[in-house]
């Protein structure tokens, strides 16, 4: 099935970043130097970034019989944490996020950094309920998650925004229909995930 999702570019491209990814992680963990990956990688939290994100998403299309999802995640907190404490702590709350998403998706998946407190999974081969299942696990995993500052537990808060492409779907237009998705449940005041469905 992932053959149907991905052309053999694509795939050559999801599996460098995949490899990218990994390496920048374990250089961190391992204090080492990294490559220098500055137009790609997001150098706070080590994952992919914006414009990694942006050249992916220009290559991806549905394909028959499979959609791709895409999931808007908001670290909803996360001014509140730096104002409160300070930048360090805050992007301590970003890393701990990157990795909660990291850590729990499929390896057909990508996420990356989209905005200073967003982030993005772009999502293979996926339904709408299978999508919003997985925003809804992701928020619940990161909403649990707390950082220690000044001997104080920092609970951090998320939601998200889903969007699954139909036949004849192009990126910008699923990725704007999560934005729209995100901006409903931010604006409900709920931390919390929604699809586009009104």
């Amino acid at each position: 099935m992932r053959n149907k999702v991905y052309s053999n570019r694509r795939r050559r491209i999801h599996s460098l970043f995949n490899q990218v990814l990994k390496t920048s992680f374990i250089s961190k963990l391992m204090g080492k130097n990294q490559p220098d990956h500055d137009l790609e990688i997001d150098p706070v939290t080590g994952i992919y970034n914006q414009f990694a994100i942006n050249h992916y998403l220009k290559e991806l299309h549905p394909q028959p019989e499979s959609n791709f999802g895409i999931i808007l995640f908001s670290l909803d907190n996360f001014n509140q944490i730096k104002a409160q404490y300070n930048q360090k702590i805050a992007n301590k709350a970003l890393i701990s996020t990157a990795q909660q998403l990291t850590h729990h998706i499929r390896d057909t998946d990508l996420v990356g950094r989209y905005s200073e407190s967003e982030f993005i999974i772009i999502l293979g081969d996926v339904t709408e309920d299978q999508a919003t299942r997985i925003a809804g696990r992701l928020t619940t995993l990161v909403n649990k998650k707390a950082l220690k500052a000044n001997r104080q537990n920092v609970a951090l808060k998320a939601s998200s925004g889903v969007s699954v492409s139909e036949k004849n779907s192009i990126s910008d237009e699923v990725l704007q229909q999560a934005d729209q998705a995100l901006y409903r449940v931010k604006s409900s005041g709920n931390n919390a995930s929604s699809n586009p469905t009104f």
